[in-house]
């Protein structure tokens, strides 16, 4: 497992960064929420209404309790979850080839195939422990600023199914990361293609909110299986899971395949 220790200590700085920002940047948009709750909803109003369901504002009315606000506001914390999960999977095996330390592994003797696996697994302990620490923040900042009479219970179970939610959309960016890690020779892209795959999906999924023929798209959306308004509103969407899950399982078997064939620059 000398890899494994390895990859976590790379990353250990990068991860403690990650989560710092995003705590502080979750503490500064929940605390918005009692001098927001009572403005802007007229605005909102004039809004066109498949505009407002593509951004998840439908319910406008969600908006003056802290699940409806803090559901709303966190989408956009999702995006940057993705991207630092996509990022973790694109860097992963490029970065080795890259940075000329993949002689190095050759040299211990390791296989491809436990290059793989022990990086794969190092990368899910990072950002199963970033998303876990957000969560936990989050949750506590929602305490800090809820409404009167808010049910503490309700909104611990709502929390519940959107960190696992959340830790499946996470894995999906970067087992498809690592997919697309197991091409490149070089991580300088690594940082372009994390972006573009997060926007991508993500824009994907608004044109199937806006557009009912091409409702099809939000499946390809993982930002939209774990959207916290959704399931604050009805709970977690099975279907989306399930796809999901089906993306990491093939992405993660394609990597191991690739990699293994792969003529390395040593």
């Amino acid at each position: 497992m000398t890899l494994f220790r390895l990859e976590c200590k790379t990353h250990c700085k990068t991860l403690l960064i990650w989560m710092i920002v995003v705590g502080i940047l979750t503490l500064g948009l929940v605390s918005l929420f009692p001098a927001m709750k009572d403005m802007g909803l007229d605005q909102m109003k004039a809004m066109p209404k498949d505009m407002m369901k593509a951004f998840n504002l439908s319910d406008l009315g969600m908006l003056t309790t802290i699940k409806g606000y803090f559901g709303y506001e966190y989408q956009y914390v999702m995006l940057a979850t993705g991207i630092f999960a996509a990022m973790l999977g694109t860097n992963a095996l490029s970065r080795e080839e890259s940075e000329g330390t993949i002689s190095y592994l050759f040299s211990q003797p390791i296989p491809r195939i436990a290059i793989v696996g022990e990086k794969m697994l190092a990368n899910t302990v990072l950002y199963t422990l970033y998303w876990l620490v957000s969560m936990a923040i989050a949750y506590l900042v929602c305490l800090m600023f809820k409404e009167t009479g808010a049910s503490v219970s309700d909104l611990f179970d709502g929390f519940t199914q959107l960190t696992f939610a959340g830790w499946v959309m996470g894995l999906t960016f970067l087992s498809v990361g690592f997919l697309l890690s197991a091409f490149l020779s070089s991580n300088k892209s690594a940082t372009s293609l994390s972006l573009g795959l997060v926007f991508l999906t993500f824009i994907l999924g608004v044109v199937g909110k806006m557009n009912n023929d091409f409702k099809g798209l939000l499946y390809a959306s993982p930002v939209d299986a774990a959207l916290p308004s959704t399931i604050f509103k009805s709970g977690i969407e099975w279907n989306y899971i399930v796809i999901d899950l089906v993306v990491i399982v093939v992405a993660g078997l394609l990597t191991f395949w690739i990699y293994r064939r792969k003529d390395l620059n040593v």
